[in-house]
C-alpha cells in the first residue's frame, strides 16, 4: 500500500503539512499541541493515476487523508464485474482504509487512484494513538462512518430498486457536472461505466446506443458527448416522468 512506482514523495511547492491538515475538521477542533503532533506524524505522498491505493484482503499499514485528487473504491464479484462503492476526493478520508487500520483487519474492498492524488500518510500505530487520545479524532471517525454508510445505503437502494437505464443516465449526469465544472465531453469507455455500475459492458453499450438514438448523447471511441441535458435528465427519471421519450 502507498508504495511502488505509483507513489512518490511530494516535494512540489504548495501548502505545508499543517495547512493541509487544517482542511480537516478534527484538526481545526484540536489544541495547538495536538495540531503540532499531527503535523509531526504525517508525511506527504503523490499517487499516480492508475496506482493501487490498497487491495481487498490486504492489511493497510497506514492511513491516508486525501488533499486533492480522486480515488475509486470498489468491490469485485465472482464474475469479475466491479461495482463502485464510493469515490474519495480532496478533503476526505477513505472509510475502508480507516476501518482496516483502526480494526487491524484486511481491507473489505479495493481502491484505485483515478487522477493524480496528493495524500497525507500516517502510520497505523500513530493513527490508533490519535483515536485513543483525541475526542476530535473520534468524532471525525464516527462522522466518516455515518457519511459513507449513507452513500452505501443509497447504492444498495439503487441496485435493488432502480432500473439500469436510470442508473446509467444518473451516472452520466453526475460525471458531466463533476467538481462543479459543466462538462460537455467525457473521456470514458463502456467498460469503465460498466465497472462503476456493477454490470456487463454489453448492457452499458446497448443503453448508450439507446440514449444516442434518443438524441441525449453522441458516442465516439472513448468519448461520450452531451447533446441534450434535458433528455438525459428525463431518461434518469422514473417511468411516469419520461413518457414523451416513448411517444
Amino acid at each position: 500500500m502507498f508504495g511502488g512506482a505509483g507513489a512518490t514523495e511530494n516535494r512540489e511547492n504548495g501548502p505545508g503539512k499543517a495547512a493541509i491538515l487544517g482542511e480537516f475538521s478534527f484538526v481545526r477542533e484540536s489544541s495547538d499541541a495536538e495540531r503540532k503532533r499531527f503535523a509531526e506524524d504525517v508525511f506527504r505522498r503523490r499517487l499516480a493515476a492508475g496506482a493501487c491505493f490498497y487491495r481487498e484482503g490486504e492489511h493497510c499499514a497506514s492511513f491516508a487523508l486525501v488533499h486533492r485528487g480522486e480515488i475509486r473504491v470498489f468491490k469485485t464479484g465472482r464474475t469479475g464485474h466491479e461495482i463502485t462503492l464510493y469515490h474519495v476526493e480532496g478533503g476526505q478520508p477513505c472509510l475502508v482504509n480507516m476501518l482496516s487500520v483502526f480494526l487491524g483487519q484486511p481491507a473489505l474492498a479495493t481502491a484505485v487512484v483515478e487522477a493524480p492524488t496528493d495524500v497525507l500518510i500516517v502510520s497505523a500505530n500513530a493513527f490508533r494513538k490519535w483515536i485513543r487520545e483525541s475526542d476530535a479524532v473520534r468524532r471525525f471517525v464516527f462522522a466518516t462512518m455515518a457519511t459513507r454508510l449513507i452513500d452505501v445505503t443509497m447504492l444498495v437502494e439503487e441496485v435493488a430498486f432502480e432500473r439500469m437505464d436510470r442508473r446509467l443516465a444518473n451516472l452520466l449526469l453526475k460525471k458531466f457536472s463533476a467538481h462543479e465544472i459543466a462538462l460537455r465531453v467525457l473521456s470514458t469507455t463502456h467498460e469503465e461505466l460498466a465497472a462503476e455500475l456493477g454490470t456487463a459492458r454489453e448492457v452499458v453499450s446497448r443503453l448508450l446506443k439507446h440514449f444516442e438514438g434518443c438524441g441525449a448523447i453522441l458516442l465516439s471511441r472513448g468519448r461520450v458527448e452531451l447533446r441534450d441535458a434535458r433528455l438525459l435528465r428525463q431518461l434518469a427519471q422514473p417511468d411516469g416522468e419520461n413518457r414523451d421519450l416513448r411517444d
